[in-house]
């Protein structure tokens, strides 16, 4: 039987939609880098084999910066094809943090 992810790697390739790439990528992110990177980093824009990645702090960023061919490679072999040629890591953009229950009402 083929596992639900690796049935829609293949289906997610055929469409050749930026968005549907990034889509799949970011489901798999975990599995692809392993859970601690996926805790720190995530993708943002996947298209032309030129992927962009944020790391949630500068920490995580430098040592990341070396792992790009690695990464490329996992993230490959994951996709069944070429999907990343490029890394570029992007500074994350500051969000709205977690507002506690008891002031959000």
């Amino acid at each position: 039987m083929e596992r639900a992810g690796d049935f829609l790697g293949k289906v997610v390739r055929r469409l050749d939609r930026p968005e549907a790439a990034l889509a799949w990528l970011a489901s798999a992110w975990p599995t692809v880098v392993g859970p601690t990177l996926a805790a720190h980093t995530r993708p943002l824009r996947c298209d032309a084999h030129y992927l962009e990645l944020t790391a949630d702090a500068p920490a995580w960023q430098k040592p990341l910066e070396h792992m790009k061919r690695e990464l490329c490679a996992r993230i490959n072999q994951a996709w069944g094809g070429t999907l990343a040629r490029e890394v570029q890591f992007v500074p994350a953009k500051p969000g709205p943090r977690k507002i506690s229950r008891e002031a959000d009402n």
